[in-house]
């Protein structure tokens, strides 16, 4: 019964609608019938308040079997429910007095019903979007809530400055004051801690065994995935930060600065700095038009763990982010090359590379983007990647990829992110690195910095031991 009930309100966004038009079309009807040229109308006046009536009290129904589940803002939902009964009530006053010819009680019927409608569509509106959703549009100072503005990524306080507006951006829709989907709010630490219904979100240390990011990682098909399909999802960026403040210990008090950062953080940082933080970049994705995808393909790999998606709506290029599959088969390395004309984005992290899954990759000759850090990939194997000249971004980092080995790669001119650290290249490699790659920024991460007597800070990159 309790699971009929609970299907019953997931129909109330749908029966809302329904009294909304019925009851403002009564009310015009009944305000154009004072009108000569329009006074027969009044003969289904009676009718269509009738069926306003009957939709607002099915409404009604829908709406506290929804609200049942506890997962709103208990004041404003206690407005709301309120002034929706309110509205029924009032429907079905008005069918009393067209029935009894009480023009001037209907008047104030009309006018009331009219308020209440306004009011109560404004607080499901609240509930169902956030506060604000329905007026933030509708002046010319638009509302807008500015990210803080980061000058200092050192000196930033992680969760404050960076983790926060994350959440606030892409999680508070569902997971804050007004709404708590699962029982879970995420708008302040203490809320945070105690998880929602299926307990803890978030174990610190472990990003990969914490429910918050595990279901950000998701397929975006998964039910389960976070954000819902249809919302903001979290970028890559974004999801590289959210991991990064897991692993780190998940503090809430902590600068940048006094948490360790591995080498994937320092060009995210810098990009905070100035406000960059973008999935990609337009001369990342080809501008030259391409065939869709084969669907079927897609769905095979989706099957794999592969979480595959298009760059833009309007775009038939693609992202691929094997994120949560660390072994490739036959199967996998022929569905990469079946999609290789349209993907433009491949990562690989942590995956167990052979022969011919490079060999697939190199099918890839749209691709402008690879990220295959710690990956066990070899000089041999990255001989492959030579001819895949667009691609703008490499991410080598924690690989065993030798100075050798990556010079092979001479013909990419088009590379300008190399990021190396942790792997068989050092520092000292950087001149020869940069004469072959011009045009590339070579990161090699291991930054620390230093606390000096003045207010100032310095960045130092240390020695290769």
């Amino acid at each position: 019964m309790e699971r009929i009930i609970n299907l019953f309100g997931h129909f109330h966004p749908l029966l809302v609608h329904l009294p909304i038009g019925i009851l403002l079309f009564s009310i015009l009807i009944h305000g154009l019938s004072y009108k000569e040229r329009f006074a027969s109308f009044v003969i289904i006046i009676p009718f269509t308040y009738l069926i306003g009536a009957l939709a607002a009290i099915l409404s009604c129904l829908s709406g506290l079997a929804l609200s049942s589940q506890g997962e709103y803002d208990e004041q404003v939902l206690f407005y709301h429910q309120w002034l929706g009964i309110s509205v029924a009530l009032f429907s079905i006053l008005g069918v009393y007095f067209t029935k009894k010819k009480k023009e001037k009680l209907l008047n104030w019927i009309s006018i009331t019903l009219l308020v209440l409608i306004f009011i109560t569509g404004h607080l499901g509106g609240t509930l169902t979007h956030g506060e604000g959703y329905l007026t933030k549009s509708t002046s010319s100072e638009k509302i807008v809530k500015v990210k803080p503005i980061i000058t200092m990524a050192q000196e930033a306080y992680l969760y404050a400055d960076i983790i926060q507006p994350i959440l606030e951006e892409k999680c508070y829709g569902c997971h804050s004051k007004i709404k708590q989907k699962g029982k879970l709010r995420l708008d302040t630490k203490e809320w945070i801690l105690k998880g929602g219904e299926d307990g803890i979100i978030i174990h610190n240390g472990a990003a990969l065994n914490s429910p918050l990011y595990k279901k950000i990682i998701l397929d975006p098909v998964d039910e389960k995935h976070m954000p819902p399909k249809g919302k903001p999802q979290i970028t890559e960026q974004e999801r590289i930060l959210l991991e990064w403040w897991i692993n780190s210990g998940g503090y809430f008090d902590k600068k940048v600065k006094e948490l360790t950062q591995p080498p994937s953080i320092a060009p995210i940082l810098t990009k905070l700095e100035k406000n960059t933080i973008q999935p990609l970049t337009n001369n990342e994705v080809p501008v030259k038009e391409i065939q869709q995808a084969n669907q079927n393909n897609i769905n095979a790999l989706t099957k794999w763990g592969v979480t595959i998606l298009k760059v833009a709506n309007n775009s038939n290029y693609l992202t691929a982010n094997f994120i949560t599959v660390a072994k490739t088969t036959d199967t996998i390395d022929n569905l990469i090359k079946n999609l290789g004309a349209n993907i433009v984005w491949l990562k690989m992290p942590r995956m167990n590379f052979t022969s011919a899954l490079a060999t697939a990759i190199s099918f890839c000759d749209s691709l402008t983007r690879l990220s295959i850090e710690h990956s066990s990939i070899t000089d041999n194997q990255l001989n492959s990647f030579q001819n895949l000249k667009r691609i703008h971004y490499l991410n080598l980092v924690g690989t065993k990829i030798t100075l050798k080995g990556l010079l092979q790669l001479k013909r990419l001119s088009n590379l300008n992110e190399l990021y190396l650290g942790e792997s068989n290249i050092i520092n000292k490699d950087s001149i020869l690195i940069q004469k072959t790659f011009p045009k590339a920024k070579i990161i090699f991460g291991n930054y620390r910095t230093e606390n000096l007597p003045t207010d100032t800070m310095v960045v130092k990159v240390p020695p290769k031991k």
